[in-house]
């Protein structure tokens, strides 16, 4: 093994017992996303996860089977800046004579982001910009999205949102940032302020919106986290 690979890996061989999973099992349908925890991991071998028995494992039996291709996303919290691992991979085998457990193929190829407080980080995720909601005993935001884009690169302190130019987005209003995650999750939300408006020079009818989250840093963490868990290896 090289260093490069070494230092390619390493973020992934010396993660922590316990720390969340999500796993993506494509099906002829509809994806199928679990939530799990690291057993453990074999440098250049396997990924060992626990076997997950709530309602959605035993839902997802059928296709929890040896040579069953998955995605596996991680966050690694443990250190200052949270880093986000992706991974293409196979379930090798379960084993239910140590532990319910569920190998994985190490994988060939890492994706791995840092969560830095001040970086931003390049994704495509479609979103809408809504009014944001008025103040407790106001009325409530308007139903309808006042724009519908997508999201072309995220930090803990803003990003970027591009959609066709519209006169209901303007540079320091207050709005509500919405992101589906899947289909079959919940649709998260964070309140921002827009900060500047830039023509997209390779397409005339849309603009730009830079904008900054309106939030505590820990909820922005939260937020920024799931938006690039929901974009690697979309």
């Amino acid at each position: 093994m090289t260093d490069s690979q070494t230092y390619e890996f390493s973020d992934l061989d010396g993660i922590a017992c316990n720390t969340e999973v999500n796993i993506q099992i494509p099906t002829p349908t509809q994806a199928i996303r679990l939530r799990t925890r690291v057993i453990g991991v074999d440098p250049q071998l396997s990924v060992i996860l626990a076997l997950g028995t709530d309602k959605n494992w035993q839902h997802a039996t059928e296709f929890i089977t040896q040579g069953q291709s998955v995605v596996i996303r991680i966050i690694k919290s443990d250190e200052p800046e949270a880093t986000v691992l992706a991974f293409r991979s196979n379930i090798t085998k379960l084993l239910n004579s140590a532990g319910r457990w569920l190998v994985i193929d190490y994988p060939k190829a890492l994706q791995k982001v840092a969560l830095r407080q001040h970086s931003r980080i390049p994704i495509k995720v479609e979103s809408s910009m809504r009014a944001a909601p008025l103040k407790e005993g106001g009325e409530s935001a308007e139903a309808k999205p006042l724009a519908h884009g997508h999201l072309t690169d995220i930090s803990i302190k803003g990003g970027a949102f591009i959609c066709k130019k519209t006169d209901r987005l303007i540079k320091d209003g207050n709005n509500l940032l919405q992101v589906k995650i899947m289909p079959e999750m919940e649709t998260i939300s964070i309140p921002v302020t827009i900060r500047n408006v830039l023509e997209v020079e390779s397409d005339k009818t849309h603009n730009q919106y830079g904008f900054e989250l309106d939030s505590p840093q820990s909820e922005a963490e939260l937020f920024v986290q799931k938006v690039i868990l929901n974009h690697l290896l979309q």
